[in-house]
């Protein structure tokens, strides 16, 4: 079904024509007239880098409403502005606006740009420059056409247009943008602008009439998640330069890439397809590890743990800081056997009468430790402190009996204050262990460096759930105890 965003910049453009431009002084040359602007106010220019922007240039008007870029006060960069979309930025208390105001304005080859506006609306009408005036152009039709939809909408909410001619209309306009968007992009192909326009159409998805109703919309999905870069060279260095990049890559690894199990296949395959300019490749790269490292969702650890692996410690990430390469080792290491979905490591520990007690020998049979946690605390620890009685109270008592075990090591070596914290929270119905000895690893397979440390393990001894609040244990429990008497109806 295909879907045309007409709200593509709330810009209305008017027609103007001004003199041939001055005498270029830098490595490009950006004209502003605007006549209503009579004393040396500054004005910015900036741009937009993978959702973020950022200054380039300053300039001033010279009191007769004219001002100029040229890059001219760039002694150590005088080159060319790399193609992308810019912002022409005004401070209120240079102009005399109630707020500050800019408007946007596609570079493309032709860096040779003039350009009319006023401090009314500012709306500009480019004259000069290519690429920049087909944009222009662009802004004034697609601001048009937002006109004439709301005017649709306007009507039918009155009761001045029917369904059918309301549904007839906005078939209509959309037809009409689209035929106006491949006009534009096969008539610059090649040029910035083309693949700036080509980068807003979305990719037209099938009905799938041929296949059952049920089965319609997991296809529709799927092949909006195969084709929906369609229409963007992710190793375009241009389009990081554009106001809908980064937001269009994180719509994609939310919205339709939400198991954690298939955003690293994910994001494997936007940074392969960016690997063709170092630009773009640096800038995925970055963005995708940024995006496992920040995200709250559990499960996030293999995705990041993959792509360190596969890109930064294999050197493939060659700007890297080393030092921040080292600390990524470290990182990796203390997540390497225990990130959710893998098979627990058995721990060989010791009870508090010195036998040997191993986490495998919790098996589940006759409706017991079908679920098992295995906690690391320290006494000394205030979290622990806190959240330890909180644990056996809330959770452990309410749960029990229902198939949840709780595999509870100490972490220290001090026998005796090992024994006065569980006497004092009355916790020697869990499983006690520890490692005097230092023999089982489980500061290694279980990065039990910080305390408290939480694993929930399954039936099958799967890793479901790590570094959770008392709150969350006890929500994941009673969700599986639902589950359990769902499948046994």
């Amino acid at each position: 079904m295909k879907k045309i965003i007409f709200s593509f910049l709330a810009l209305i453009c008017a027609a103007y024509s001004f003199a041939a431009p001055a005498v270029k002084d830098g490595p490009y040359h950006i004209e502003i007239k605007m006549p209503d602007i009579k004393n040396d106010a500054n004005v910015y220019l900036a741009f937009y880098f993978n959702g973020k922007t950022y200054s380039k240039d300053t300039t001033k008007f010279n009191g007769k409403g004219v001002a100029v870029f040229d890059g001219s006060n760039k002694e150590k960069d005088k080159q060319k502005l790399d193609e992308g979309m810019y912002i022409v930025y005004f401070k209120k208390d240079d102009v005399n606006f109630k707020e500050d105001k800019f408007f946007d304005l596609l570079v493309g080859k032709d860096q040779n740009i003039k350009l009319k506006a006023d401090t009314t609306d500012l709306t500009p009408v480019v004259t000069q420059g290519e690429e920049s005036v087909h944009f222009s152009n662009l802004l004034k039709f697609m601001s048009e056409k937002n006109k004439e939809r709301k005017e649709c909408f306007d009507k039918k909410k009155a009761g001045k247009m029917d369904s059918t001619t309301f549904e007839a209309k906005l078939k209509a306009l959309s037809d009409e943008v689209e035929a106006f968007q491949k006009k534009e992009i096969e008539s610059t192909k090649g040029s910035f602008y083309s693949e700036f326009v080509r980068g807003t159409v979305s990719v037209e998805v099938p009905d799938f009439a041929e296949l059952p109703d049920t089965a319609r919309p997991m296809a529709r999905y799927q092949f909006t998640k195969n084709h929906f870069f369609d229409n963007i060279n992710l190793s375009d260095p241009r389009m990081l330069r554009t106001p809908y990049f980064s937001g269009k890559v994180d719509n994609y690894m939310t919205r339709l890439i939400p198991i954690p199990d298939s955003l690293y296949a994910a994001a494997d395959v936007l940074i392969q397809k960016s690997e063709g300019n170092k630009d773009t490749y640096q800038t995925m790269l970055s963005k995708m590890m940024n995006y496992a490292l920040k995200s709250n969702q559990m499960g996030m650890d293999k995705m990041w743990y993959n792509i360190a692996e596969k890109y930064y410690l294999s050197g493939k990430a060659d700007w890297a800081d080393s030092s921040w390469i080292e600390d990524l080792k470290a990182e990796c290491k203390k997540v390497r056997y225990n990130m959710i979905g893998m098979t627990a490591k058995n721990l060989k520990m010791r009870g508090m009468d010195s036998t040997q007690i191993q986490l495998r020998d919790l098996r589940p049979e006759n409706g017991k430790n079908e679920f098992v946690l295995v906690y690391f605390f320290e006494p000394s620890c205030g979290h622990c402190k806190k959240i330890t009685p909180v644990l056996h109270d809330s959770v452990y008592v309410k749960y029990k009996d229902k198939g949840f075990e709780v595999f509870c090591c100490y972490t220290q070596t001090d026998k005796k204050e090992w024994k006065e914290f569980l006497d004092k929270h009355n916790l020697h119905d869990w499983v006690n262990v520890w490692d005097p000895n230092r023999e089982s690893y489980f500061w290694e397979f279980y990065d039990a460096t910080v305390t408290p440390g939480v694993y929930l393990l399954n039936k099958e001894r799967k890793i479901v759930a790590k570094k959770i609040s008392t709150q969350s244990l006890d929500q994941i429990l009673e969700e599986e105890l639902i589950k359990r008497k769902e499948e046994k109806k």
